[in-house]
Order: C-alpha cells, then sequence, then structure tokens
C-alpha cells in the first residue's frame, strides 16, 4: 500500500468514526437505546480497523496521524461527558440523585434513592472485625 493511499484509508476509517459520533449524539439525545447499542458495536469494528490501519503505517509518527488520532480522543470524550450528562438527568427525573462519591472513612458511595431516604451501597474494601481488610 502506498504512502499516500495507507493515509486516505486512515482518514476515511476516521471520517466514518466521527459520523458515528455525530450519530451517537443525536441517538443520546434521543435516548435512544437500541441505536446506542448498534453503534457501540460499530464503533468497535471501527476501532479495530483504525487500529489494524495505524500498525500498518509507514512512519508510526506521522503528523496527519497523531492529529487524526487527537480529533478522535477528543469527540469520544465530549460524547463520554454528553453520556454522563444524559444519565445523570434521567436519574434526577426519576427522583435519583448521586452525592458526594467515595467516601473513605465508610469505603462505600452514598446514593439518594429517594428525597430524605439514604442508602449506603458499593462496598469497595470490606474489612473484618479486627480492622484488616479482606480479600
Amino acid at each position: 500500500m502506498t504512502p499516500d493511499r495507507w493515509l486516505d484509508n486512515l482518514r476515511e476509517l476516521g471520517e466514518e468514526l466521527r459520523e458515528t459520533f455525530a450519530e451517537e449524539r443525536r441517538a443520546i439525545g434521543a435516548l435512544d437505546h437500541a441505536r446506542l447499542t448498534y453503534l457501540a458495536v460499530h464503533k468497535q469494528h471501527l476501532a479495530e480497523r483504525l487500529g489494524e490501519a495505524r500498525d500498518a503505517a509507514p512512519a508510526a509518527n506521522l503528523p496527519a496521524m497523531r492529529d487524526l488520532f487527537a480529533a478522535l480522543r477528543v469527540e469520544a470524550h465530549a460524547n463520554a461527558l454528553l453520556a454522563n450528562a444524559a444519565t445523570e438527568a434521567v436519574r434526577a427525573m426519576l427522583g435519583y440523585e448521586t452525592r458526594g462519591g467515595y467516601d473513605s472513612n465508610r469505603q462505600t458511595e452514598k446514593v439518594v434513592a429517594r428525597p430524605n431516604e439514604i442508602r449506603w451501597v458499593a462496598v469497595i474494601a470490606p474489612c473484618r472485625e479486627d480492622g484488616a481488610e479482606q480479600r
């Protein structure tokens, strides 16, 4: 494969992945679980093909390749942030709210299930009565 053809192939795969990210953002906005499931599988397939194309690169440090992968990382991160925001919005509409996060004293995550009802969940590292960490 010529260097130009290799780069064209990489750009085509990158563009297809960027279009998939755009479609994923629309599916997140519509809360379309079936479409999101399909797109997750499609993204995995595209990522594998991009990895193969990257590994076949005649020069691993081509600036164009670095730029393409940097742009894809930015889009992937933006989609992850959007998905997280959508999850939090749905949880809030349902009356669920995650607060605080990890509590090092209790080694749990505090989750408010309903207003005025607090449960402790997700025990991270249970301890024995003598205070030693269980394995």
